[in-house]
């Protein structure tokens, strides 16, 4: 080896090795400092950003498991509002039937009326319940809710009823309200409908005319408890033609005018039937069906004159005619046309006819013309709504399943005529709007049972845009359920009529808050699901980001006095060749 002194290559060789071992003692002093083997980019670029993204993610896990918390609370806040509500339904059911009973005079139901009036502003004050002052249970989070299909056409019926606007708009309004969202508009409906029709057939509807029920709105085809026949379903319990009606006569609320001359023994039996049982039982079951009555506050009709007349082949069973002013309908009139039941089977207390087959029972046609009764009584613009809704509701009261076989049967196999038969039914000849009304109207009822409040609430639980649950929060106050009306009307029980007919409506309303409270508990336990497996991602996130980046204690600490023993050894190999260029020295001695 040259003896030099310009050059220290040794001990450049050695300065390199002590840089690198100083480098390497510092990332092994940091990694065991800071218990992760990559504190940085240069440690390892692919594994630092795949980290880096993994914590990214386990913050959102974090917020969108306390998301998930804080949206279990204000549902349970909610449920609470909702149970209490239940509760008060309870006892407001058993006044009623308490007030039903002819044990009570009139001011005993007075008194029962003040209690349940207390009830009603209780429902009121948890409908008005917040959360983090956002209010739940005002219609604001969901707008209605409906228990099942006969409820759904009780709350279309109320719609209507309420409304003040033109006939369409209501109609729009009515069938997007009680669809939970589902159906904008008269337009959406009927697209919805042909689509499922060409599709389903009739099962689309839930129609089925192989059995004894009619398809009325309360009978067991629409998922109600009692099969409602030809015969039942405008129930007789006693012989009805044997009375003598004259004058005027007050049936719930409206003064019925009878014909001042009567020309035959049969037109004796009919108003003696329409007095008793026959009109009486027609409005009993319109009420049941749509909570539609004489009673209210909005309605301004008080009288109907009863017409019995021979109106020939070509005139129709019966009719009803309205007489309207601003809209709203101040007198009535009923022509039954007697040139169909002049031979009116007096044997028979439905009112079938002997030779006349084709008028059906004559007890279902007055159910059908008091509907239109009531619906023009109750609801504003009545007269333009469309033919399809007008009969096809009044077709629901009493149900057509026997009487309109071959008409549902034809249009179910033709939507191209049944979606023409809707959109221009004011044209439609025959039958064929009264059965397309019932069927769409069937149709619309079995897909609002299953719909749920317009989902206007939005709890997000994901770490991803749109990652995010929808519920809706119906309005529990009392209009919403059915207890008061838009005129201010309150459910009543100050007569046993009107306690028999509250019975009914607290039942919808029964019906209405236990299906909002079994939505809520069913998205309180989603959640809790949701939030387990929130909590189960963030431990596989970490466990996987543990891997890429935190450090093996044990191998670091070894690298660690691995590097610095390298570096003190190449200290003093630094030291060494520093003294051996001062050798040279000796030399020049």
């Amino acid at each position: 080896m040259s003896m030099v002194i310009k050059n220290n290559v040794a001990a450049q060789m050695a300065l390199g090795e002590l840089n690198k071992n100083n480098n390497k003692l510092s990332k092994d002093l940091k990694k065991v400092a800071s218990g992760m083997k990559i504190n940085s980019a240069a440690d390892d670029a692919s594994g630092y950003a795949i980290s880096e993204r993994m914590r990214v993610q386990l913050r959102g896990l974090e917020a969108a498991h306390a998301n998930t918390q804080n949206a279990t609370s204000l549902l349970k806040t909610a449920e609470g509002a909702v149970s209490s509500t239940v509760d008060i339904l309870k006892a407001f059911k058993e006044k009623a039937i308490d007030a039903a009973n002819d044990t009570n005079t009139d001011d005993d139901r007075a008194t029962i009326q003040k209690e349940l009036n207390q009830y009603m502003s209780q429902i009121e004050d948890n409908a008005a319940v917040t959360f983090n002052g956002k209010r739940l249970l005002d219609g604001t989070q969901g707008r209605g809710i409906v228990a099942n299909q006969w409820d759904a056409m009780a709350s279309f019926m109320s719609y209507l009823d309420d409304a003040n606007t033109t006939a369409q708009d209501a109609l729009d309004g009515a069938i997007k309200y009680v669809s939970g969202g589902k159906f904008e508009d008269e337009s959406a409906l009927i697209d919805s409908f042909i689509n499922d029709i060409t599709a389903s057939g009739l099962a689309a509807c839930g129609i089925d005319l192989s059995n004894d029920d009619t398809g009325a709105i309360t009978g067991k085809d629409a998922g109600n408890e009692r099969v409602k026949t030809a015969k039942s379903v405008v129930p007789e319990d006693d012989y009805p033609y044997g009375r003598s009606a004259s004058g005027s006569s007050v049936i719930h609320g409206l003064t019925v005018n009878w014909p001042s001359t009567v020309n035959s023994n049969v037109e004796r039996a009919i108003l003696s039937a329409l007095d008793s049982p026959w009109l009486e039982n027609c409005m009993n079951l319109i009420d049941e069906s749509y909570a539609l009555n004489f009673w209210e506050k909005g309605n301004y009709v008080r009288s109907m004159d009863v017409i019995l007349q021979n109106e020939g082949a070509s005139g129709t069973l019966a009719y009803v005619t309205s007489y309207s002013s601003g809209g709203m309908t101040n007198r009535l009139t009923m022509t039954v046309n007697m040139y169909y039941y002049s031979n009116l089977d007096l044997n028979d207390w439905s009112g079938s006819v002997t030779g006349m087959p084709g008028a059906g029972y004559l007890d279902r046609t007055i159910a059908h013309e008091m509907t239109h009764a009531l619906m023009s009584a109750n609801i504003k613009n009545f007269s333009s709504l469309p033919k399809y809704i007008k009969e096809g509701t009044a077709e629901l009261v009493h149900g057509i399943d026997d009487f309109r076989t071959s008409t549902i049967t034809s249009l179910a196999g033709n939507p191209t005529n049944l979606r023409n038969v809707l959109e221009n039914s004011s044209t439609a000849t025959g039958s064929d709007a009264y059965a397309a009304g019932y069927m769409i109207l069937r149709y619309l009822a079995r897909q609002s049972a299953d719909a749920e409040p317009e989902k206007n609430m939005v709890f997000h639980t994901g770490t991803r845009a749109n990652q995010q649950m929808r519920i809706g929060l119906a309005d529990m106050r009392c209009k919403a359920l059915g207890l008061r009306k838009s005129d201010g009307t309150t459910v009543s029980v100050t007569t046993q009529d009107l306690a028999n007919s509250a019975i009914t409506v607290i039942d919808r309303a029964i019906g209405r808050a236990l299906k909002q409270q079994t939505l809520i508990g069913s998205m309180v336990s989603r959640l809790a699901y949701t939030a387990d497996n929130i909590t189960t991602a963030n431990e596989n996130v970490t466990a996987a980001e543990s891997v890429i980046r935190d450090a093996d204690m044990a191998k670091e600490m070894t690298n660690y006095t691995k590097s610095n023993v390298l570096m003190q050894s190449a200290q003093s190999m630094l030291a060494q060749a520093n003294q051996n260029s001062s050798s040279v020295l000796s030399l020049l001695q």
